[in-house]
């Protein structure tokens, strides 16, 4: 009898064991899946920052490109105007 007595303690001594176990691996299958969660939305919004970047440089490179074509059309302008006037000058 007194065997079983052990035996029975023992097992009990480990149920319990293995329900502190259980209970710990529970509590960080929460956390793990809270952390995958909060990694998903970081890359959905990192993904959206992204996109933005994106159009914020092809706005900044459209805004660089507008002095040149404006000081492109400036030197065109005058060149016409120097040839022009020269033209007017010789045929008078």
């Amino acid at each position: 009898m007194e065997d079983q007595s052990a035996a029975i303690a023992r097992l009990e001594e480990r149920m319990n064991s293995l329900d502190r176990r259980m209970g710990n691996l529970e509590k960080l299958t929460e956390t793990v899946n809270t952390l995958a969660l909060s990694v998903e939305r970081l890359t959905s919004s990192m993904k959206a920052t992204e996109e933005n970047v994106d159009t914020m440089q092809k706005d900044i490179a459209i805004l660089h490109e507008r002095p040149a074509k404006k000081w492109d059309t400036l030197v065109a302008a005058l060149i016409a105007a120097l040839a022009g006037a020269a033209a007017g000058h010789f045929i008078q």
